[in-house]
């Protein structure tokens, strides 16, 4: 039913955000980690919350597409604009998780990479000062940063072109938002009557209140 399936779609919501605000902590100790000189070795791989986050995303989608099945199948009880808006408003809350999670993961992993670097330096040095004067191992660990810095470079457009997606699919869902508005209005029998009699009480409030001002402006200036 309806009100099973919204009742789920807010507990999967709550794990979620839990989930996330823990996965956060994590990327925050491993980004102070990754920064700071002789810590203990950083978690590679997934941690176990992204694997949580990725089921409970996957568990919420679903939750989400049998609503819109509910919505859209005949039944006896017609459907209201407060479920359609509801439903926009998980897609909407998935859609804001999926994008925290990307930011989370995405943070993690540039403080791992970073802390690999910085690693490889460390051991490229170490190779350089015991080698007896050879210059084939500076030109090698030369060539190894050089790669590195590729790799980070790599990363941040991936970065840039992820977050150009963001914005063109949030414009589409703005596009999307304004249309059933306008078609919710459109089928409210009444509303655009409503509407224009509030801007006609607007514009008249707005020039009785003129009027007052300017009328005591004047008796101002005369006295």
């Amino acid at each position: 039913s309806w009100d099973h399936l919204r009742r789920q779609a807010r507990q999967v919501e709550n794990e979620i955000e839990l989930k996330l605000a823990s996965l956060s902590k994590l990327g925050a100790t491993v980004a102070s980690r990754s920064t700071g000189p002789g810590g203990d070795a950083l978690p590679m791989g997934k941690p176990s919350q992204e694997l949580e986050i990725e089921e409970l995303l996957k568990k919420l989608n679903s939750v989400i597409a049998s609503m819109g099945e509910v919505l859209e199948r005949p039944s006896a009880t017609p459907t209201n604009p407060s479920m359609t808006h509801m439903l926009e408003r998980h897609k909407d809350i998935m859609y804001d998780y999926n994008k925290e999670f990307r930011r989370v993961k995405t943070n993690m992993k540039a403080a791992q990479d970073k802390a690999s670097l910085m690693d490889q330096v460390q051991d490229e040095i170490r190779m350089y000062n015991t080698a007896n004067g050879d210059g084939s191992d500076y030109y090698l660990s030369e060539r190894n940063r050089i790669e590195g810095t590729h790799r980070m470079t790599d990363m941040i457009l991936e970065q840039a072109y992820a977050t150009r997606q963001d914005v063109s699919r949030q414009g589409r869902m703005l596009q999307n938002v304004n249309s059933r508005v306008s078609g919710v209005i459109g089928r409210i029998p009444g509303i655009n009557n409503l509407i224009s009699r509030i801007n006609t009480r607007r514009k008249r409030d707005t020039l009785i209140m003129a009027g007052v001002i300017s009328t005591c402006i004047i008796l101002i200036l005369l006295y």
